[in-house]
């Protein structure tokens, strides 16, 4: 097993667009898997409004967010993880920004960012679901890579 460089994590998540959020309510670990997209400094998601993972975010609460890959015999595999703050990002500005690096990896026409972002700036703090995690810290293994 090896370590990856911080390169090959960056270009490892650039890769994929299916990882798990992880935080924590109240005391409890919880986690949720979900589409994503990174810019290098931050990683963009959503959820479901009004869902536990929305009730889990609160302002500057540390997160965590994993990307796996393997055989089914596990003898090749790539993990990922990233340590940051994750925040709900609310301010249609900063949505924009988040929606556009999301839509581009994720192939969405970017005519549906705009109304995408009114719709999410009109939740609130209270209802939003779409996050941004601070790239903080970076770790990865791999084998046969």
């Amino acid at each position: 097993m090896r370590s990856l460089s911080e390169s090959e994590i960056k270009q490892f998540l650039n890769e994929w667009t299916w990882g798990t959020l992880i935080a924590v309510d109240g005391d409890e670990p919880y986690a949720i898997e979900l589409s994503y997209a990174a810019d290098g400094k931050f990683i963009y998601c959503g959820s479901m409004p009004g869902g536990r993972m929305s009730r889990c975010v609160k302002a500057g609460a540390n997160a965590v967010f994993k990307v796996c890959d393997c055989t089914k015999d596990t003898s090749i595999f790539r993990a990922v993880i990233v340590e940051g703050k994750i925040k709900k990002v609310t301010k249609r500005d900063e949505i924009l920004i988040g929606l556009r690096v999301l839509y581009k990896k994720l192939s969405i026409p970017e005519s549906r960012i705009e109304p995408r972002a009114d719709q999410l700036s009109a939740r609130g703090e209270e209802e939003s679901s779409f996050y941004c995690i601070s790239m903080e810290k970076l770790g990865g293994r791999a084998i046969g890579y």
